[in-house]
């Protein structure tokens, strides 16, 4: 029988339990919507773009925590499967209760924020919140509550959250209008977001029974529908790049990299694969952003 171990304090033990390196997938929609913003109106607000980004990352590392916390408690993460990434509870590193805190704290912190960034913003106070508490009910849902995730759900809900929400509060909050243009905009950094999502989960499917998308759909549809969310974004900068701008190109150029993570899934080397599928999005999220700077024309704007 495995021991449990002690739970572990100090500040890098809670660090690594929201696990920071994620957050590039909800930070990106905040650098998009900030361009976007600034080619519409012609000035940004920096104070409201560092509101709004800290505010969004408090959101997805409180969702990071539940979604740990229920994992855990669903028996997703094993202390006996030695696969399982996050050993935050299964190592004894923090404890349920602490894990729960912490998230509930991010919470707080994260609405608090967020009314700060409210008082600056020019936009309507019920538009704002209705944003903003879209994100942090998807970030709780996904494996809280209802537990979206558990009935191959969990895919919609962090797109919808770290994606069209994102980018969208972020633009309201400088430009003070609602606007169809960044969630056009933004659709190949959240096909990528998805491809993150259906590495980690294919992993997990190894090694549990979650019904996950990656578990219902076997291994040769969730390799084709990896396989399509990764390249489709390449594709897409391709035919703009000929048809509206040539700075479009900057984020094709991660099609290389692109190639060795579809090989990797095709050969089922899976481990450290959502990481890596991470790095890549996070290049590309990066050079489509510039490219949005530097365009002349941009699409749908």
């Amino acid at each position: 029988m495995l021991k449990s171990r002690r739970p572990q304090s100090g500040i890098a033990r809670y660090v690594a339990a929201i696990r920071p390196w994620s957050f590039s997938v909800s930070l990106m929609p905040v650098l998009l919507g900030t361009t976007l913003s600034y080619r519409a109106t012609g000035t940004i607000s920096t104070t409201l773009v560092f509101l709004t980004a800290i505010a969004i990352a408090a959101i997805h590392g409180a969702g990071n925590l539940v979604n740990t916390y229920y994992d855990f408690m669903n028996r997703v993460d094993r202390a006996e499967n030695t696969e399982t990434e996050d050993r935050t509870l299964v190592d004894g590193r923090l404890s349920p209760d602490q894990v729960s805190t912490l998230g509930a704290a991010l919470y707080c912190f994260g609405m608090v924020v967020f009314a700060l960034a409210c008082a600056l913003s020019p936009a309507r106070i019920e538009q704002m919140a209705l944003l903003f508490f879209g994100g942090l009910t998807g970030s709780f849902l996904y494996t809280g509550g209802i537990g979206f995730k558990y009935y191959a759900l969990g895919d919609i809900v962090v797109i919808l959250t770290f994606g069209p929400l994102a980018v969208l509060f972020t633009y309201l909050a400088q430009t003070g209008s609602l606007s169809l243009a960044p969630i056009l905009l933004d659709i190949p950094l959240a096909l990528h977001t998805e491809a993150v999502l259906l590495a980690k989960c294919a992993k997990e499917a190894e090694y549990s029974n979650v019904r996950t998308l990656p578990f219902l759909l076997g291994k040769s549809g969730s390799y084709f529908m990896y396989t399509a969310v990764l390249f489709i974004p390449y594709i897409t900068f391709i035919f703009i790049a000929f048809n509206v701008s040539l700075w479009f190109i900057l984020p094709a150029a991660t099609v290389v990299p692109a190639f060795d993570l579809e090989k990797l899934f095709r050969a089922g080397r899976l481990k450290n694969l959502h990481r890596e599928t991470l790095r890549v999005t996070s290049v590309m999220g990066c050079l489509y952003i510039a490219s949005c700077c530097l365009a002349k024309n941009i699409p749908f704007m």
